[in-house]
């Protein structure tokens, strides 16, 4: 039986393929994954609960979420649900770092939702108020003692039960809250 020695070129390519198959193979996963990945991480960390109504400190400032509203979807056996949140600023400079903040919406069985990018007619219809609060993206003139009300609207089926809201920040991982 005979044997073929592999050249020192050969065992270079060899090796050199295999560290790039270490680096590439993760990069294509989490740009594949539109976030999934992250996401996905950010799931097997516990979130701070919080309870509804109560602050909670996270990434300079307080936390709170001050209401979850339905209001009649317009589509057949949905409804829109209105997140109201605040949060109070004491490090603006923490603060801003770690915006963009994600804002999910699940309920008791496990189902999640993304926000609805398009506020409705029949929000500003009935809340005219908060078709008009911003959305939790950035906020470059947040100042000490700011308080920004922010609102995110979802569509939920009717059925959806026992709903809290989750929030994390982007710069501030892999923590997250949850108001229950």
């Amino acid at each position: 039986m005979t044997t073929i020695e592999a050249s020192p070129r050969g065992r270079r390519a060899y090796w050199l393929s295999l560290a790039v198959l270490v680096v590439a193979l993760p990069a294509a996963m989490y740009v594949h994954s539109d976030g999934g990945v992250v996401d996905l991480i950010q799931e097997t960390q516990a979130p701070l609960e919080v309870q509804r109504g109560e602050a909670q400190t996270y990434s300079g400032a307080e936390w709170r979420l001050t209401a979850l509203t339905r209001l009649p979807g317009e589509l057949p056996e949905t409804e829109f649900v209105l997140a109201e949140f605040e949060a109070a600023v004491s490090d603006p400079a923490q603060f801003q770092a770690a915006m963009p903040c994600q804002v999910r919406l699940t309920d008791g069985e496990g189902r999640r939702w993304a926000p609805a990018f398009l506020v409705e007619r029949v929000i500003r219809a009935a809340r005219p108020d908060v078709s008009e609060k911003p959305r939790c993206l950035n906020f470059a003139e947040a100042r000490t003692g700011d308080t920004i009300a922010m609102a995110e609207s979802f569509v939920v089926p009717k059925e959806a039960k026992d709903l809290t809201l989750s929030l994390s920040l982007k710069g501030e991982q892999p923590e997250s809250l949850l108001f229950d």
